[in-house]
């Protein structure tokens, strides 16, 4: 049986959980009739959300943390769930019109939100460089989890060739409100609202083509079903979601945060 602090059990009572499978992260998911728990290594991301969390509130819609506790170098977030499904879900795969939207007021409600008296910086360039530099010495990088053209023959040869190129190569930022993360699995939606974002470790202000890349990612998987057994939905283009943005394509800076990306 998993391990759990009597701290958590004294909140959660004799709820049953059952884990989280989907998503990416390398955080343990337990799920809650009404809550949920994520239990992780202890790192500047676990405390980051939890400051985030903090602050957030009254802004956009974050789960509330209950209890943000560290045993033995492991931390432990017992949040309140949130309502709603995740935009990878079938229900909304199949209609990629409003997908598309969603993910676009999602983004729109992260820029509205002002940065002045934000507490946390984890999530400026410098600060990202500086924890994708550690990774790499570390040899924290997960090298088979990667875009098959960031190594190889028409790549990067190694994480290390990368991270100098990323070092020197630095874009001007135009800072907003970033979630860090911003795939499908992390944006809830309810009565077709956003209701929730999650897994905010590496929220905070950032270039906003720091999420606008990582969310074209997501979409260009999820529909092409690389998640879902190969089922193909949709033919996603870039331009769609910029339209919803009026935006267009910055192809250097879309390029270099997903390549930052992929050493995290």
């Amino acid at each position: 049986m998993r391990y759990i602090p009597d701290k958590i059990n004294e909140i959660t009572g004799n709820q049953t959980y059952e884990k989280n499978n989907v998503g990416m992260s390398s955080s343990e998911v337990l799920i809650y009739p009404k809550y949920v728990l994520k239990i992780q290594k202890q790192t500047l991301e676990t405390e980051n959300e939890s400051e985030m969390v903090t602050w957030l509130k009254n802004r956009i819609p974050v789960p509330e943390i209950l209890l943000y506790y560290v045993e033995n170098g492991t931390a432990y977030t017992l949040m309140t769930k949130i309502i709603g499904k995740m935009l990878c879900d079938e229900e909304y795969l199949n209609q990629p019109e409003k997908l598309i939207h969603l993910v676009a007021d999602g983004l729109k409600m992260l820029w509205n939100v002002k940065i002045d008296d934000c507490p946390c910086n984890v999530s400026r360039l410098t600060e990202r460089l500086k924890s994708a530099r550690w990774n790499v010495e570390n040899k924290m990088v997960d090298m088979d989890n990667t875009e098959p053209e960031t190594f190889g023959e028409n790549g990067f040869s190694d994480a290390m060739e990368l991270l100098i190129w990323l070092e020197h190569n630095q874009p001007e930022e135009d800072l907003v409100l970033t979630h860090g993360d911003l795939c499908l699995p992390n944006l809830f939606v309810n009565q077709n609202r956003i209701s929730g974002f999650i897994d905010l470790g590496k929220m905070g202000p950032a270039d906003r083509w720091q999420d606008i890349a990582i969310a074209l990612r997501s979409l260009e998987h999820n529909f092409a079903g690389n998640y879902n057994g190969g089922k193909r939905y949709f033919k996603f283009e870039p331009q769609m979601l910029l339209n919803e943005l009026d935006m267009k394509i910055n192809e250097t800076k879309r390029r270099y945060y997903l390549l930052l990306d992929e050493l995290f």
